[in-house]
């Protein structure tokens, strides 16, 4: 499954972890010390229901393993008339919307875009443009910030 939007509307609290263990944390409508003693509750949960066998992830058939994403930059497509960007997976992002990502950054489209056509969005006056993708991966999964429009 992808997650491409997340509506912090509807969610309190939303953990993420990249395949390679990055992990990020956003409560954006939840006290900290509320978050942690739900996440310190979860985590016993998960103790509490795992078996006694030790993990191996690695022992796990390449078949069962998901498919790496695409990257969002590779095959996009930008359309001007409509300030749409379309990634590389098909996804269409309106960059009409500032679109919040961890750490509250708000990150609003420049009205540029880089050569290969991909959106350049910026988190506020005087700082350095940086293509959608490259935002995406570094402070990714990006919301839509409810009623703020660019």
């Amino acid at each position: 499954m992808r997650i491409k939007l997340i509506d912090f509307d509807e969610h309190a609290l939303v953990v993420t972890v990249t395949r390679s263990g990055i992990a990020s944390v956003v409560h954006p409508s939840m006290c900290g010390v509320a978050a942690a003693a739900t996440l310190r509750d979860l985590a016993e949960q998960i103790e509490a229901a795992h078996s006694a066998t030790v993990c191996a992830p690695d022992a796990e058939p390449e078949a069962q393993q998901p498919a790496q994403p695409e990257t969002l930059g590779l095959g996009g497509a930008f359309d001007a008339d409509r300030e749409v960007w379309t990634d590389g997976t098909g996804h269409a992002w309106d960059l009409t919307v500032t679109w919040g990502s961890v750490g509250n950054l708000r990150w609003r489209w420049t009205g540029g875009t880089t050569e290969a056509g991909v959106p350049l969005m910026r988190t506020g006056e005087g700082t350095e443009p940086q293509p959608f993708d490259l935002v995406w991966a570094l402070y990714g999964p990006l919301f839509a910030a409810a009623g703020d429009r660019a």
